[in-house]
């Protein structure tokens, strides 16, 4: 642990403040957390005291009721360990785990009015001590609010005997990362917080290794010096992996040295084998991928290439080396630019060539420009020099040939240094054959993907959505989240009996009634089909506009599949054609996209755009998705005659009617018709947004946010 962090813990604690503890999974929170009982002192309590009184002042009513009933306490020991009380955050909890319930049988023997009926829950238990709340961010609202009274007040209420107890006690708490944009700021003001991350220093995280594998196996660890160093190495590498947002955790690492040792401790073969083995089992499910990157097989396949960093595979050295950040640029570039994206789609070898020459303040051309140099030097009896010698000159009986010669020699170094140039673009995986020419290949997708990643902040909605049984959320997950009344029209499934047994038993009944009957309520959010109706008239050549409608549709796809939203584009002109089918997978929306191309002398159809997207949505289940249409067009429609308004909005019309949402992104242009795509937006009872051609990405995504939070 650092040192600051130390201190940060060290000073919290002994001021009496409650403690936040945040940071990834598998970092030292709650490990941390429990060994704060070992610092803990022995104290005297009250014999038989459920809130752990003092001898010197016995006021809860348990003791105060002894007393009036025996005249006296007796005294006991308390351990340290004994004042520490956990709790773990989770769907399922209720308030009565914190104050306390009733316990049936006690209350048919002592009657519902003794305290003898009243078992205290883990908040009173752990008075004159420390409540360690595991994971409070995935704690209901319900169960929230009564540990923000108890922090804010210093006390707790107990309905049933009006009793108002007093607590001395700390809470410490662990949670994730997102606790501080989930959890409301009346419970967040109650705590100092502090931040764990993974242990930096390898020497330390090595410790952790040895010692833990030293406590598994006294008499001696089944695993070499060497092997425990390259596995702490392969776990370590995934955490600076550039498609990798969260590596192995320094549990995953504690977890991989043990089956490591395990595996060896068997003899399942030789020091590699045991090393690869142990890391395919336990380590991949371990890695949260970045968003572009999150594909099936990827996680194999990265801690494959870790692997094989760390136990030496040789691996061809490159001519040339491109940072990340360049190839970021690069793949931008040969997607957006299609002065070089035809040339390569179509293995147009010479054109492109030209093109780059033409262009020499590419990226492509920059790549190109390394390669020669770096060809220069490796293979310099072939291209160090101009080659004509003296004697060569004596042989030549005209200049003209010499500088033809010279040409020749210059324009072989460029083809050869441009070969090589997609040779390493294909080996980088950036690049691959396709029938004509080259493409983007599935990594080349991933690196679009990242370089046009939105930042999509995260927001967090409350209130009863249209789901009787739901909370609904922007971002809901499904979980339980508290428990309500039973409604008419809710499913028998969300029923909690537990819930429902414990609201029997408040009410005084002996049997359940209908306003005993509690249901579960979870954090839901209905899914999104979204369907994007792209303009491609020739109009949509003028400032990149075909562009920025191909880069907010994958920056939109990529935001929706966080959420298991799906993204379909219909493309428009004279007619309509489908571009891609309503999926959830932004690598196959991308590669659909890129290969956009513009109709040139067409007319804008927009009303043949909409029924397009309306058969699209007609072929998928609706299921308990909704369906959003966003229509893309920087253009008045002219098709089809003799009323092409008239046309969009009948298909508008029929649209609506079948529950689908229409939103309109108008393009602000000479040509366009603003109140026909405000009268369509109205029609399908959705916004409309009036924008330049930089502006689509954020449109598209300030509609996928809205339209989740509707």
């Amino acid at each position: 642990m650092p040192e600051s962090v130390k201190e940060a813990f060290l000073s919290s604690l002994s001021s009496g403040h409650h403690l936040l503890i945040l940071g990834p999974p598998g970092c030292g929170k709650t490990a941390l957390a429990n060994n704060i009982s070992l610092i803990l002192d022995d104290i005297e309590i009250v014999e038989g005291c459920p809130l752990n009184c003092s001898p010197q002042n016995p006021s809860c009513p348990w003791c105060l009721d002894a007393r009036v009933q025996e005249n006296g306490h007796k005294k006991q020991t308390l351990p340290g360990v004994g004042r520490v009380k956990r709790i773990q955050g989770g769907g399922d909890l209720v308030p009565e785990d914190l104050i306390g319930a009733f316990d049936p049988e006690a209350a048919l023997i002592h009657g519902i009015h003794s305290l003898q009926s009243f078992m205290p829950g883990k908040l009173l238990r752990a008075n004159r001590g420390i409540l360690l709340v595991d994971m409070i961010d995935r704690m209901p609202e319900r169960v929230l609010n009564t540990l923000l009274f108890a922090l804010e007040s210093g006390n707790i209420t107990i309905g049933a005997y009006e009793e108002r107890i007093a607590l001395d006690i700390l809470v410490i708490a662990t949670g994730s990362q997102r606790v501080l944009e989930t959890l409301p700021l009346g419970v967040l003001e109650c705590f100092d917080t502090i931040y764990l991350n993974y242990v930096e220093d390898r020497t330390d995280e090595r410790q952790l290794v040895v010692s833990n594998l030293e406590r598994i196996y006294p008499d001696k660890v089944p695993v070499s010096e060497v092997t425990i160093d390259k596995s702490i190495d392969i776990t370590r590498d995934t955490r600076t992996h550039s498609e990798v947002e969260r590596g192995v955790s320094t549990r995953g690492m504690l977890r991989y040295g043990e089956l490591v040792s395990s595996l060896q401790e068997i003899d399942y073969g030789d020091e590699d084998k045991v090393i690869r083995a142990g890391a395919y089992c336990t380590l991949p499910h371990r890695l949260q991928l970045a968003p572009y990157s999150d594909n099936p097989g990827k996680r194999d396949q990265i801690i494959e290439e870790v692997l094989d960093k760390a136990l030496g595979v040789l691996v061809e050295e490159e001519k040339i080396s491109f940072s990340k950040d360049d190839m970021l640029a690069l793949v931008e570039e040969i997607v957006r630019e299609d002065k070089f994206r035809q040339p390569l789609k179509y293995g147009a070898f010479d054109l492109l060539l030209k093109r780059i020459e033409r262009f020499p303040e590419s990226k492509l051309a920059q790549l190109v420009r390394e390669m020669r140099v770096r060809i220069r030097e490796l293979y310099p009896e072939r291209f160090g020099g101009d080659l004509i010698t003296d004697e060569l000159l004596y042989e030549i009986e005209e200049v003209r040939k010499r500088d033809a010669r010279i040409a020749k020699l210059k324009q072989e170094m460029e083809a050869a240094a441009l070969k090589e140039t997609i040779s390493y673009l294909e080996r980088e995986k950036i690049l691959e054959r396709g029938s004509t020419g080259w493409e983007l290949s599935r990594r080349g997708v991933t690196f679009l993907l990242e370089r046009l990643s939105p930042t999509v902040e995260a927001s967090y909605l409350y209130g009863y959505g249209k789901h009787s049984t739901g909370k609904k959320l922007s971002t809901g997950e499904g979980r339980e989240v508290g428990t309500r009344r039973f409604r008419f029209g809710d499913r028998y499934r969300d029923v909690s009996f537990k819930d429902t047994i414990r609201e029997t038993i408040r009410n005084r009944r002996q049997e359940v009634t209908k306003d005993d009957i509690m249901v579960t309520t979870k954090d839901i959010r209905a899914k999104i089909d979204f369907i994007l109706v792209v303009d491609l008239s020739g109009t949509m050549r003028q400032l990149e506009k075909l562009w920025h409608a191909k880069e907010s549709a994958i920056a939109l796809s990529l935001a929706a599949a966080q959420y298991g939203d799906r993204v379909g584009v219909i493309g428009f002109s004279n007619l309509a054609d489908v571009v891609v089918d309503i999926t959830g997978s932004p690598q196959r929306l991308s590669r659909r996209v890129i290969d956009l191309e513009l109709h040139e002398n067409a007319f804008t159809n927009i009303g043949f755009g909409i029924l397009k997207a309306t058969q699209l949505f007609g072929r998928h289940r609706r299921g308990r998705a909704s369906q959003q249409m966003i229509l893309i067009s920087d253009g008045d429609a002219t098709a089809p005659h003799p009323s092409p308004q008239r046309y969009a909005l009948r298909q508008a019309i029929m649209a609506a009617k079948k529950g689908i949402t229409i939103s309109c992104v108008c393009i602000n242009e000479e040509s366009t018709d603003p109140e026909l795509m405000r009268r369509i937006a109205r029609i399908g009872k959705g916004r409309i947004y009036f924008i330049g051609p930089e502006g689509m990405t954020t449109a598209l995504l300030e509609e996928r946010f809205t339209a989740a939070s509707s």
